[in-house]
């Protein structure tokens, strides 16, 4: 009888382990990372110079006039860049980038809803910031990640 019980305690066990796994998160350790071009001669960027750029100011760095992309692919990652970078929420970001290309002329940041062409994009652009999950560009020679903007 010992035996059996200790086989149902065993497969009990197990069963806990299977549905502990089973309702973890599916992204648990993803981390949200700041990219460049690999041909970029940028250097991890501060907080501060971070959220200028995605707010539409103006910012220079080794020479150069740096030029935010918007990543909508994923509206996970939509969410975490408004709270994490510009600290804005989705409608209020809208209206301010808005009234800088109204009243100041500013242009608006380029906006992609696929990630292959961001990355892309980036690639072929050492000017170009843009931020995506790390996941998507681990293995990718052609984009260096700067800084982690969120992690999990």
């Amino acid at each position: 009888m010992k035996i059996a019980t200790a086989k149902v305690y065993a497969a009990l066990m197990l069963t806990v382990v299977l549905l502990l796994g089973a309702t973890a998160p599916a992204d648990a350790g993803e981390e949200l990372v700041l990219i460049v071009s690999a041909q970029s001669n940028i250097e991890p960027l501060d907080s501060t110079l971070v959220r200028k750029l995605f707010l539409g100011l103006t910012v220079n760095h080794l020479g150069s006039r740096l030029r935010p992309v918007l990543n909508e692919s994923d509206e996970r990652i939509k969410e975490l860049f408004l709270q994490n970078v510009v600290s804005m929420s989705d409608s209020n970001y809208d209206r301010y980038i808005l009234r800088l290309s109204l009243l100041q002329g500013r242009t608006q940041p380029v906006v992609f809803k696929d990630k292959k062409k961001l990355i892309d994009a980036i690639a072929a652009d050492p000017s170009a910031v843009g931020y995506v999950w790390a996941k998507d560009v681990a293995h990718d020679a052609h984009v260096k990640i700067l800084r982690v903007l969120w992690h999990e």
